[in-house]
């Protein structure tokens, strides 16, 4: 068994829009449904940089950069029965867990944020999936939201033939919802992307591709889904770039669930970053869903049916 020390090193913040640093953590003991990993890959995601360049939250001090983890787990808490130590897992931490941060050598994790690394990837490929799979889960089933069911789908879903369109289809978040509505069973899946990344979008799931770039992509969309788009998932968030050409495929009754933060100016801009689409004028009847990915932690049917348990 490792010896485990009494502090490690970290990397993060420790002044409001100062540098990142390196500085010493406590090694804290896994409680209740807690395991302690020592973290062995890690990457960053779109928080850390709205944290780190917009100060977004006003995080506690030191703050400890990183949200998905690659690892071995060490030590398990009490009622922890399918892990154990040795166990190589992948996590996702939500920015309220002070040391359950990546960027440490050591981090405390709920089990419920834990899976075990798939046999089918590398660890440096696995350190890329948590944050872009937990996004587009918790968006799908929990706040636009479309009924939660085994993956793949026994039975076709009842809005199986409704259209969804899925901004942004072409990043790693959007390629995630791709796959989960189709193993979810839904078959008019609209993907709006780079035109480069059109043929393997057809090849995950999407049933209608568009090039953000066409000065006809809404009259293209309309087209594609029969009229105004009833349920849409914005992975990119910008009043310019998605939100604007959103609120002409959609109608009274439609919803539209966009990713927090929203930003303004589009490509290159650096006015900043805001939670509400104000720039934006939607038709009467559309309803809004800001999604905050550190609420999944508050979804309990998602909480308790674990993404990372079926792995």
């Amino acid at each position: 068994m490792s010896i485990i020390p009494e502090t490690h090193e970290a990397v993060g913040l420790e002044a409001v829009g100062g540098p990142l640093t390196s500085f010493q953590r406590p090694t804290l003991k896994p409680g209740r449904d807690q395991v302690l990993v020592r973290v062995l890959w890690t990457a960053g995601g779109a928080v850390t940089v709205w944290i780190v360049d917009f100060n977004l939250t006003n995080p506690e001090l030191p703050y400890v950069v990183g949200e998905n983890i690659v690892g071995e787990v060490v030590v398990v808490g009490e009622g922890v029965t399918d892990l154990k130590p040795g166990d190589k897992i992948l996590s996702f931490s939500f920015p309220e867990e002070a040391y359950g941060k990546a960027a440490q050598e050591y981090s405390l994790l709920s089990k419920w944020n834990v899976g075990k690394l798939p046999s089918n990837i590398t660890p440096q490929e696995a350190a890329t999936v948590p944050d872009n799979l937990v996004t587009a889960y918790f968006t799908l089933f929990d706040q636009l939201p479309l009924p939660a069911t085994s993956l793949p789908a026994t039975s076709p879903p009842a809005q199986a033939s409704t259209p969804i369109l899925v901004w942004g289809a072409g990043g790693s978040t959007g390629r995630y919802a791709i796959q989960l509505l189709h193993l979810a069973g839904y078959q008019k899946v609209l993907a709006v992307a780079s035109s480069r990344h059109h043929e393997y979008l057809r090849t995950i799931g999407a049933s209608a591709t568009f090039d953000y770039n066409a000065s006809d992509i809404t009259q293209k969309i309309l087209d594609a889904a029969g009229g105004a788009v009833p349920l849409v998932f914005d992975t990119i968030a910008d009043e310019d770039n998605s939100l604007r050409l959103i609120s002409q495929v959609v109608s009274d009754g439609s919803k539209v669930a966009y990713l927090l933060p929203v930003r303004e100016g589009g490509h290159g801009a650096v006015h900043g970053v805001k939670w509400k689409p104000d720039g934006v004028a939607f038709p009467k009847g559309v309803e809004l869903v800001a999604v905050a990915t550190r609420l999944y932690q508050k979804a309990s049917p998602l909480h308790s049916s674990s993404v990372w348990q079926k792995s």
